[in-house]
């Protein structure tokens, strides 16, 4: 049961990532009383809501104790794996703190995904337990399974003690599984140093005080989640889980009512917030003094929209692989550039981060000189999950120092400032989510019959849509594939376009040339409301019906 705050104690000190210089003094909570100083100071503030469950600050520490002693029961403890199936939900961060509680390993994984891919990526994990937060039946054998049911009667039974296990700096703190290119997800491991050195390096940039009220989009299955709920949550300030239908109008209305003051979201979804811009006023966002994007580049014009509308906020453009520890890059907008034709820069590396860039191996120091960016310092990962050739391929050491080879291509403005310019690879960013290419086409080639394939992000009806090519003799085969797509692969990484090409040589010199395949199709579907095409002889591209026909 939560203790009752003693009025004539002094407060408790929040954690020394609070911009208030009277709490950096301090050393750093463990994990698991991430929200122990909020819950001490004000118990009865309400902590988050997610429409339907909201809790205050005592009962999501109190909750979160309750578990991790269930936990702890279940046999949990230190380094050990606790995968939850997430969903956006106010029990969460309940969830994740109990599993840090016991000095256990985070492991949010989306709670949508095909059975196939949840059963492969727990396979691998060797999860000490599984939460879920629906009544599923189990997915994966030999491992203890908790669905909605038996975790809400632990809930709601009663108040259980269970000390904090502290975790080592060098302890895994969460693992979050990214696209990958040979055809299977990451586990980007990072460890308790580099949460830690993250929580004080961007909390610089966010300025989260106990007076803050945060706008939370990102799933939980994503690294941003835990830079727009739980730390925010470890400083006192109230969140909000928006977990509905994305819609401009139903969002600007949440905004306003929940008295919004940081709006973190990618770029997809502030272009909904934005919607034209007359809406983005200071009447429509009273409490509004931040804005920040990123995840994937955003339109000038959309940033713009808001440093004119709101221009005492402020607008931020950050960058930040799941590699390095959510976000090690940040740009402020200081002025609007009205005549910006590219996109804004992504800045300056955090405090305690190191960028450099690199052509053929030297370091880039000019202004326009494009090269690979890569991140160095404390918030570099541990490595990916039981692939150390592929962390061996991705990080390297300059000088002391573990850089993350990003397969970005950037260069340096003017001003010193970086500035995104692609990629090296065939991996994309959609709505916020990192999607290696190289995954759908290992995906679709191991289906019977198929010879070749191409995938790539096509621009249809104003917006990019993942689009697919199925090089083989029989059309039968899209079938298949389309089949094991949706067997293993999340739907946002589902093609919205397929074609079918029943010949793999189509360029002038009869070699197969999946550029002009996807060029062609490209121009095909830029206006085309309909999803299935199918090449011909000719090399024209022409809708087809359900049935498969011309």
């Amino acid at each position: 049961m939560t203790k009752t705050p003693d009025p004539k104690a002094p407060p408790a000190p929040l954690p020394p990532w609070s911009i208030d210089p009277a709490d950096q003094a301090g050393p750093a909570p463990a994990l698991g009383d991430l929200v122990g100083a909020a819950a001490a100071n004000w118990p009865d503030r309400a902590a988050l809501h997610d429409g339907r469950l909201g809790l205050t600050f005592a009962e999501l520490e109190e909750r979160a104790t309750t578990l991790a002693a269930w936990l702890a029961g279940q046999g949990v403890g230190p380094d050990d794996r606790v995968a939850i199936l997430a969903e956006k939900s106010a029990l969460m961060p309940v969830l994740a703190i109990a599993a840090w509680k016991c000095g256990a390993v985070y492991v949010p994984l989306d709670g949508t995904a095909p059975e196939p891919r949840l059963r492969g990526l727990l396979e691998r994990l060797d999860a000490r337990i599984v939460l879920a937060l629906d009544d599923r039946a189990p997915v994966a054998d030999g491992v203890r399974w908790a669905g909605r049911a038996e975790l809400d009667a632990v809930l709601a039974g009663p108040a259980r003690e269970w000390p904090t296990v502290s975790h080592r700096p060098d302890s895994t703190a969460y693992i979050i599984f990214t696209s990958g290119s040979t055809g299977e997800p990451k586990g980007v491991e990072i460890t308790v140093a580099s949460l830690v050195a993250y929580f004080g390096n961007h909390n610089e940039v966010l300025r989260f005080t106990p007076a803050s009220r945060v706008f939370s989009l990102s799933p939980f299955h994503f690294d941003v989640s835990i830079e727009d709920t739980l730390l925010p949550l470890s400083l006192g300030a109230y969140v909000h889980q928006f977990g509905g239908m994305h819609a401009g109008a139903v969002m600007r209305a949440l905004i306003t009512r929940e008295r919004i003051t940081h709006l973190i979201a990618v770029s997809t979804l502030l272009t909904m917030i934005t919607e034209g811009g007359r809406h983005v006023t200071r009447e429509n966002f009273p409490c509004l003094e931040m804005v920040m994007t990123g995840a994937e580049v955003c339109d000038p014009g959309v940033i713009n929209v808001w440093k004119e509308g709101l221009p005492e906020v402020r607008v931020i453009n950050v960058y930040g692989p799941t590699e390095t520890t959510i976000v090690c890059v940040a740009h402020e907008i200081v002025r609007v550039d009205p005549d910006r034709v590219g996109s804004y820069p992504i800045g300056r590396p955090l405090r305690g981060v190191e960028a450099r860039i690199v052509d053929d191996g030297s370091p880039v120091h000019e202004p326009g000189r494009v090269g690979e960016l890569w991140i160095g310092g404390e918030q570099v990962m541990r490595g990916y999950l039981g692939r150390p050739e592929e962390t061996a391929r991705r990080v390297v050491e300059v000088d002391g120092v573990r850089y993350y080879r990003t397969g970005d291509l950037c260069a340096y403005d003017e001003n010193g400032d970086i500035v995104f310019r692609g990629r090296n690879d065939d991996e994309v960013k959609l709505a916020g989510r990192r999607i290696h290419l190289g995954e759908i086409r290992q995906t679709v080639l191991s289906c019977p019959g198929v010879e070749r394939a191409a995938v790539a992000l096509v621009p249809r009806l104003g917006h990019d849509v993942i689009a697919l090519v199925v090089m083989a003799p029989d059309r039968a085969a899209v079938a298949t594939a389309e089949k094991r797509l949706a067997e293993l692969l999340p739907a946002y990484m589902m093609p919205s376009v397929i074609a079918w090409s029943p010949e793999l040589s189509v360029s002038s010199t009869g070699k197969t040339d999946e550029k002009l395949l996807m060029g062609r199709l490209a121009e095909a579907v830029r206006e085309e409301s309909a999803t299935r095409f199918a090449f011909t002889p000719a090399g024209d591209v022409r809708p087809v019906d359900g049935g498969g026909h011309a």
